[in-house]
């Protein structure tokens, strides 16, 4: 029962929380408990007016935080207990045919069963409004979800519309030359304290945490001036230092770079789930994935092109691999020597993987050195295929 009632949820009421690990078990949580509660109210266990509903106000709360419409919120409320409601009425009809009770009686057992949960689902979902409507308000007082309202704003496309005392209450200079920074593990209070210590190593002018989920977070940094290409190395490196998993965007002005930012580090996040956690770096940075992202508008047309390019060597096998691995150390390193010095063979062994590989392919590799180049790059994203 909770993992239909938690599915018909996330399907209907939540799809954009559906890869928001965080919110899901915030969700399971508040099912878990309505669906034992609801249980136990109906065999007698429990008194309607005992109930523990402290998860289920909390994942009211939650919904509150994420500015998630109420009317949402009651869709899921109404989905979870018709669920629950259509599971219990079956669960009962069965029981009733094998004691073979006689209809009229069935027919009163049935219609307490909707009695009792639809008491039931007002008593829960009354406290559920109250506590939404209360924090909901609460959030609308304070500055830093004012500083919230704003930032979507913002990335709503309507940035140039604010007034004088918005820009005062987001503190952060939207006219200046920005960065985000994707941190896609680490919550709004982790990120905050990460943005201090990314705005002190690059020596940014200020800093903007912005909550995307529960678990994740943008952070963007500004300068009034463009960025040196060692203030880029310095976020990159303070990153992983202290172990972040994160994605770098390339610089941009004003609002349409702040908004680009965070369009561009969200792409390569993208790239890096493709890759898998195997393959991926800890650190991202667009610049080194704007290929990927390019090629991938098409992912139809990307997979046929690498399939082309390949050839044999797109077969998922131990030896293509190896064929594949070191193609791409001989385009890096420009030779089979230092090939060979890399990946720590003799160069008589790398020298004859390549010559395999041009047999495979039916032709020289510097013919289409840049295009086998690419479809290497590519095939890392259609691996499992």
């Amino acid at each position: 029962m909770i993992e239909t009632v938690l599915d018909r949820c996330i399907s209907t009421a939540f799809p954009q929380h559906a890869q928001d690990e965080e919110f899901v078990g915030r969700l399971r949580a508040s099912v878990s408990q309505n669906a034992y509660a609801l249980r136990d109210v109906l065999v007698g266990r429990t008194a309607l007016d005992d109930v523990a509903l402290d998860q289920v106000l909390s994942f009211a709360t939650v919904q509150a935080q994420l500015r998630i419409p109420q009317k949402v919120m009651q869709r899921s409320y109404r989905i979870s207990f018709y669920t629950q409601w259509e599971l219990w009425a079956m669960h009962l009809r069965r029981a009733l045919v094998a004691a073979d009770v006689p209809r009229d009686e069935a027919l009163e057992i049935q219609a307490q069963l909707t009695r009792s949960l639809l008491t039931y689902q007002d008593h829960v979902a009354s406290r559920v409004a109250d506590t939404y409507t209360r924090d909901y308000e609460a959030l609308n007082r304070s500055r830093a979800h004012v500083r919230k309202s704003l930032v979507r704003d913002i990335l709503r496309g309507e940035g140039r519309l604010l007034s004088a005392s918005d820009l005062a209450i987001l503190a952060y200079p939207l006219d200046a030359h920005h960065v985000a920074v994707l941190l896609p593990q680490m919550p709004e209070g982790a990120a905050s304290h990460l943005a201090d210590g990314l705005r002190a190593a690059t020596r940014s002018h200020q800093s903007l945490p912005y909550a995307l989920t529960l678990g994740s977070t943008a952070v963007w940094l500004c300068r009034l001036e463009p960025w040196p290409a060692v203030a880029m190395e310095s976020i990159s490196d303070l990153l992983a230092k202290v172990g972040a998993i994160g994605t770098i965007s390339n610089p941009g002005q004003g609002v349409d770079g702040f908004v680009a930012g965070l369009r561009q580090a969200q792409d390569a996040e993208r790239v890096r789930a493709a890759w898998g956690s195997a393959d991926a770096r800890t650190v991202f940075r667009y610049a080194d994935v704007q290929l990927e992202i390019l090629l991938l508008q098409d992912q139809e047309l990307a997979r046929t092109f690498v399939e082309a390019e390949l050839g044999p060597l797109a077969q998922h096998t131990n030896d293509a691999a190896r064929l594949r691995e070191t193609l791409e150390a001989s385009f890096r390193f420009g030779s089979h020597v230092a090939a060979a010095d890399y990946m720590q063979l003799h160069e008589h062994t790398v020298r004859n993987r390549l010559h395999k590989a041009e047999a495979l392919l039916g032709h020289p590799l510097h013919e289409r050195r840049t295009e086998l180049q690419v479809a290497l790059r590519l095939f890392r994203l259609f691996r499992e295929s």
